[in-house]
């Protein structure tokens, strides 16, 4: 019996710790692209594509204004896009203040809980029934939302060129309201220039953010919001790639996001992101893999491991136990990195040059970043005490409940749009 048991260890582990190999040497050669990748060339656009805006609101009403005063700003000819709010079980002033705006309002509300993936189902077959030919793109914002004027120009061109899902650029727009939100939106930065940016260069699939969205037409007949998922961004992102549609990422296509001032936001708003990733990876992950392997595809392959990648606190653990369990037998980590030429120079790039000189130091010299921002990089691993009880809250949260993340900053597009992009 215990021979079985160092046996299962054994192969186990060295599987574990191959996914852990594979997926440093993915990111790394990621993140290091991004260090050569400059801005892409400005998209010229015939104005021929015509969107419907959709906007689930639920209580939103402190920050739907700022929204819809961004939205009357787009540069884009006013006959080739229209904007639904989608008031879901709101019962404070946001179906008012949307009532107010003269965009279309949709009013949901009956006994099920509020769902933004439910909110965007029903109102898509909705807007559908009246016309499937009236659209010919979606694009998907947040209440705490504000767009940049060029959005639908960046995006026209890409759906006159074919792209069927394109993800915008995210930008915080609060960065600068608490300590937290700064944090948080220096690893914004990073995931920006260091993860979306060279996947778009790579040929590599994006990943949805849940706003700055657009799905060409035929995308939104043919795949529906998964309504029993937390993250339905992630769920759309993992079938998508499945089904073989390579998400483009669209670096002049800039939605402003909020993110959290207040640590009980982040935490909330970490478990229920945890959860739904917890449910995407059971229900993706697996498919992912073997099709990336009968495929040879290495987008579903990159997937896959940033989809596994929710099981990481596990999988690290799980590594250090059958690697102390079977210490005497062969350990591909430790192998590896006992043999491998100049292992001490690779591993201080690794684990020291990357995220301790070349990511903080980008944000120097660039001006949307600054120095705040390069000072409060370093406290990011702050956010890494609460990641182990956040998992296991995660696996415990009832995925029925949408617990919503509340919205209060008083940003205007006016204020951001003075940013440096």
């Amino acid at each position: 019996m215990e021979n079985f048991y160092i046996l299962f260890f054994l192969i186990s582990g060295n599987v574990f710790q191959f996914y852990l190999i594979l997926s440093m040497i993915i990111y790394l050669f990621i993140s290091v692209t991004g260090i050569f990748v400059y801005r892409f060339k400005d998209k010229k656009t015939s104005y021929s594509t015509k969107f419907a805006l959709l906007i689930p609101a639920h209580n939103e009403e402190k920050v739907i204004g700022n929204l819809i005063e961004s939205l009357r700003m787009i540069d884009y000819p006013s006959n080739m896009y229209d904007v639904y709010i989608i008031c879901d079980h709101s019962l404070d002033l946001t179906e008012k203040i949307a009532g107010e705006s003269g965009f279309e309002v949709l009013h949901y509300s009956d006994n099920l809980p509020s769902s933004k993936a439910r909110a965007l189902n029903l109102a898509t077959d909705d807007i559908m029934s009246i016309d499937k030919k009236m659209y010919d793109a979606f694009c998907y914002f947040d209440a705490d939302s504000l767009v940049h004027p060029d959005f639908l120009k960046v995006m026209s061109y890409y759906i006159e060129n074919g792209e069927l899902a394109i993800q915008g650029r995210q930008i915080p727009k609060n960065s600068n309201e608490s300590l937290l939100s700064m944090i948080v939106s220096s690893s914004q930065y990073i995931t920006n220039y260091f993860f979306q940016k060279p996947k778009e260069y790579l040929g590599l699939s994006a990943t949805l953010h849940g706003k700055g969205m657009c799905f060409a037409a035929e995308v939104v007949k043919r795949f529906k919001w998964d309504e029993n998922c937390l993250t339905e961004d992630l769920e759309m992102q993992m079938r998508l790639i499945n089904n073989s549609i390579k998400i483009r990422w669209a670096e002049d296509a800039i939605v402003y996001d909020e993110e959290p001032v207040h640590t009980n936001q982040y935490i909330k708003r970490s478990i229920r992101w945890t959860k739904g990733s917890l449910d995407t990876a059971k229900k993706h992950a697996f498919n992912l893999l073997t099709s990336s392997v009968k495929t040879l595809d290495f987008k579903r392959l990159e997937a896959f491991i940033y989809c596994f990648g929710v099981y990481r606190v596990l999988v690290i653990f799980f590594v250090g136990v059958s690697i102390y369990i079977t210490k005497s037998n062969f350990n591909m980590l430790v192998y590896i990195f006992k043999n491998i030429p100049y292992d001490d120079i690779l591993l201080k790039f690794m684990f020291l040059s990357l995220p301790f000189i070349i990511f903080p130091a980008s944000m120097i010299f660039d001006k949307m970043a600054g120095f705040k921002m390069f000072l409060v990089y370093f406290l990011q691993p702050v956010l890494g005490f609460f990641r182990i009880p956040i998992f296991l809250l995660g696996i415990f949260k009832d995925r029925s409940i949408w617990d919503k993340t509340e919205h209060t900053s008083a940003v205007r597009i006016s204020d951001v749009l003075r940013m440096k992009i």
